[in-house]
């Protein structure tokens, strides 16, 4: 039955996937609303409450801090499955986001950031995973590239928000920070209407194969199963595995390679006020709506690219093109203001392409039985990068001011140039035997079917 049937990822994309991927796509702006919105938010604390340089850090990086908690989510999805966490993840947001509404203590709101953080690593892992486990194979990539075009609607939706909230006083900024729990319980009515039925991929990887197959059935059609090579048992100690010598590589390039990319982003996005006051803009709000517009123009450029290039050369590309346009504004002190804001410009479209590729491209370094917990630790590795340039670049602004800022981001992102350049391997089956390289794919993650255009991996 197994070998007659097609495999359900070569289905034509059904209702459920439809729904799967709506799910997904409002985890990803609640996540970023979530994160962007402290920013904005801290720009308005009262002069009542004096935020020094390490706090306004701290604060900031909060929920990139509580991002860590990736590595254990990702580690239990791939022990309990997919669907218990993707279920619970909004409720647990939404009461987290409420509960800054109660605090003015700076070491409660802290503990509270990083458990918010910890929230959203299940929309990082658990949900791209369960999103490229369900949609057609060969639209996978193309599917996960667009979360970030929904990501950067959230993240812009904060800085709106957050600019023109006003009107509760010395509270405002409590008011809207704690605004993120609008978002996270429309996303989970969504979830408890729709109710997302378990990943077949994992049922499969854990012997459960009736009811993988019963579930795909249901939800596919009689005329689809799942493919053999996804019942593959998901062996204990995942983590070392990923430092073993098949997966070392890829476990180091995917977090690496997203390190450099979030220190420079999240570092300068978040407290983007600062940065422009440093700059001496003399329009900040026009400024920095410019900032997040081209954002979002830089996330679909990114989107269109990035299905049409290998994605190692998308990779090295973007990190290089980003690294120039900083490294230019930190050595020409004395540049107009015009040709600053258009190389800053350009950094935002070009960082903001880069970011495509961030979802799509860990899920690829890894097959089913693992794939969690390999993105859950490519997102803590990350983390470090998020979290530094977030917690420094407040204290480095104000010590040396924004070309400080511009040589140690543009000198990060010409050290993830690098990294991928030696290592990063092709995983688009399209252009990967042209590649040297690729190294060879994990066990039981090879395609055979051209259908798999868009991927190597199950």
């Amino acid at each position: 039955m197994l070998l007659k049937s097609a495999d359900y990822r070569n289905a034509p994309m059904e209702k459920m996937s439809w729904n799967v991927f709506i799910g997904v796509v409002l985890g990803q702006i609640v996540s970023s609303y979530t994160l962007g919105i402290v920013g904005v938010a801290l720009d308005r604390v009262p002069s009542s409450m004096t935020l020094s340089s390490t706090w306004l850090g701290l604060l900031g990086a909060g929920s990139l801090i509580g991002l860590f908690g990736s590595l254990l989510v990702g580690r239990l999805a791939d022990r309990y499955g997919r669907r218990k966490f993707f279920m619970a993840d909004m409720l647990a947001l939404t009461l987290l986001s409420v509960l800054q509404l109660f605090t003015t203590n700076l070491a409660a709101l802290l503990v509270i950031r990083i458990a918010l953080g910890m929230a959203i690593a299940v929309e990082y892992t658990v949900g791209t995973a369960l999103l490229m486990e369900w949609v057609p194979a060969k639209r996978y990539f193309r599917y996960q590239t667009y979360l970030l075009a929904y990501w950067a609607i959230g993240y812009f939706a904060a800085y709106l928000v957050g600019t023109f909230t006003t009107g509760f006083g010395d509270r405002t900024w409590q008011v809207i920070l704690a605004s993120s729990a609008i978002v996270s319980t429309l996303a989970g009515l969504q979830r408890l209407v729709v109710r997302q039925p378990e990943s077949p991929r994992w049922l499969a990887s854990k012997g459960r194969i009736i009811e993988a197959i019963n579930l795909v059935h249901r939800y596919v059609g009689e005329d689809y199963t799942v493919h053999p090579a996804s019942q593959v048992e998901v062996k204990k100690g995942a983590w070392r595995m990923l430092f073993s010598k098949k997966y070392r590589r890829r476990t180091l390039v995917g977090g690496l390679f997203y390190a450099c990319q979030t220190f420079p982003f999240f570092g300068i996005s978040i407290f983007l006020p600062i940065l422009m006051e440093n700059m001496n803009v003399t329009n900040p709000l026009v400024t920095q709506l410019l900032y997040y517009a081209l954002m979002i123009a830089g996330v679909l450029v990114g989107i269109i690219l990035s299905n049409r290039l290998p994605r190692r050369y998308f990779l090295i590309g973007t990190f290089l093109a980003s690294a120039a346009f900083l490294l230019v504004l930190s050595i020409w002190h004395q540049a107009p203001l015009a040709l600053t804001l258009i190389l800053f410009s350009l950094f935002s479209l070009t960082i903001s392409a880069a970011l495509v590729i961030d979802y799509a491209y860990p899920n690829e370094l890894f097959d089913a039985s693992i794939r969690t917990s390999g993105v859950g630790m490519c997102i803590a590795i990350s983390r470090i990068g998020a979290v530094a340039g977030t917690f420094m670049l407040p204290i480095i602004s104000n010590a040396w001011g924004s070309q400080a800022i511009f040589i140690i981001c543009g000198t990060v992102l010409l050290i993830g140039g690098i990294i991928c350049y030696q290592w990063a391997p092709e995983t688009s089956l399209r252009f990967a035997k042209h590649n040297r390289s690729t190294i060879n794919e994990p066990s039981g993650s090879r395609v055979t079917s051209s259908r798999y255009s868009d991927s190597t991996i199950d």
